[in-house]
């Protein structure tokens, strides 16, 4: 089919927008029912202030999960947050209209086929550019694209030359521009409850950087290398290549055993894992052959690391959820199993497939809680039950997490336990746990 070039259309210039503001505690909502999220984002600190004479900021990450990157961030962090995304999603015309009131900006591409790509990206900076002096905080994503592995690429130098249009306004200039750098991690990018985190870093040092506000192209180029350099601080990190697997199947165990793995142990299982590669990927492909998921596909490595490191979940403590889980498992439950195994048959591209379960299923789960609170209220006479239903819910849904995850997670423990004691776990996994002192 020929693809059509998007069209041109008005892109505003304000800082904030009241559709965001509206939509942003619904997809927080949206992501904490899908993904375990993590409450505490080291380096938000640094968004605090909001006054006027705040420095305008660029947060710039790694770009690993399509749509569900920006709006992880969008929902965990404090301020507005205004991205850059590619141009063929404004072509229809809701999209469109939605995005817009998103904050989201349009950056064309050469497929995109338009013959003013230049000119337009021009005015999308520009736009950007005005948003940062009216106090925005925007971002992007340096990599000029997405790939789903947990590993920093290359940078392309378009965020380096945004940088060097926004240094040419006098009201940026005046306040300043923070560089921040911001690392966004799925533990596993098509999951249903399964971890994710930011962690911000330092803001990148630019004002030694000679020519950078006269857009010179060494001054590009050294800006972007230590933006590279400043995301890779802050990163999971994982060997590229044939070891990919392995050391993402070493990871996924830490994380279970330990949960939040320091960086400098991952780049330390990297470090050993180019010691003896061969025999390293020939015990994981024969652990894998035994039955283990493979860890882009499941959380079974996770299950091992807490068997392993004996912090097994416990049940017990959590069974009077159980009448809160019912409920959730008959009122919502479903749908997330179903968009996910909908997404894995429908969607070639991991990286895509939360662009669209995370979504269905926010409107599965509200429809349907919707229905449930309206029939309630026609069938009592008494408009009030809605809400009141609606709030019940919520509640309900709100009490049977914890359940919900201790039932994946022990089920996912009882099923990995005989392979423990495989070659591949006791020698790749164990001695990088047995570092941390938690098997002491």
């Amino acid at each position: 089919m020929k693809r059509t070039a998007p069209p041109n259309f008005r892109i505003p210039d304000a800082a904030h927008h009241l559709v965001y503001a509206v939509i942003r505690p619904w997809g927080r909502w949206g992501m904490r029912l899908w993904h375990r999220l993590d409450p505490e984002v080291p380096g938000a600190e640094q968004l605090a202030s909001s006054q006027s004479a705040a420095p305008a900021r660029l947060l710039f990450g790694g770009h690993q999960n399509g749509l569900a990157d920006p709006l992880l961030a969008c929902v965990t962090l404090q301020p507005q947050l205004h991205f850059f995304t590619r141009a063929d999603a404004f072509r229809p015309p809701l999209t469109r209209w939605l995005l817009l009131r998103l904050n989201m900006m349009p950056i064309y591409r050469p497929k995109d086929r338009v013959a003013d790509m230049a000119d337009r990206n021009r005015l999308t900076f520009a736009r950007a550019h005005d948003r940062l002096e009216r106090g925005a905080t925007c971002g992007i994503f340096p990599e000029a694209g997405h790939r789903d592995q947990r590993r920093i690429r290359r940078f392309r130098h378009g965020s380096a030359r945004f940088v060097a249009g926004a240094l040419q306004r006098l009201e940026i200039r005046s306040r300043g521009l923070e560089i921040i750098p911001m690392h966004l991690d799925f533990e596993r990018y098509a999951g249903y409850r399964t971890g994710a985190r930011i962690r911000l870093g330092p803001p990148v040092p630019y004002n030694d950087i000679p020519g950078l506000d006269q857009d010179a192209g060494t001054a590009r180029v050294l800006l972007s290398e230590r933006m590279h350099a400043a995301l890779l601080e802050q990163s999971v990190h994982l060997t590229e290549g044939e070891l990919y697997d392995v050391h993402l199947a070493i990871q996924r165990f830490l994380e279970g055993a330990m949960g939040v793995v320091p960086l400098s142990l991952t780049q330390r299982a990297g470090q050993e894992l180019a010691l003896a590669p061969d025999a390293a990927i020939a015990e994981f492909k024969a652990l894998c052959a035994l039955g283990m998921a493979h860890p882009r596909e499941t959380d079974d490595f996770a299950a091992a690391g807490r068997v392993i490191a004996g912090r097994t979940t416990a049940l017990m403590p959590l069974m009077w959820r159980w009448p809160a889980w019912v409920v959730f498992l008959v009122t919502c439950g479903i749908w997330p199993r179903l968009m996910e195994r909908a997404a894995a048959r429908r969607i070639e591209q991991v990286a895509f497939r939360t662009t669209f379960s995370i979504p269905m299923t926010m409107i599965a789960v509200s429809l349907s809680w919707l229905v449930m609170a309206l029939g309630a209220g026609v069938s009592t006479g008494n408009p009030l039950v809605v809400p009141l239903v609606l709030l019940a819910l919520r509640v309900t849904q709100h009490i049977a997490m914890p359940l919900e995850d201790a039932l994946i997670d022990a089920r996912l423990e009882r099923r990995v336990n005989p392979w423990t004691c495989e070659p591949f776990f006791q020698n790749h996994c164990v001695p990088m746990l047995g570092q941390t002192g938690i098997l002491n």
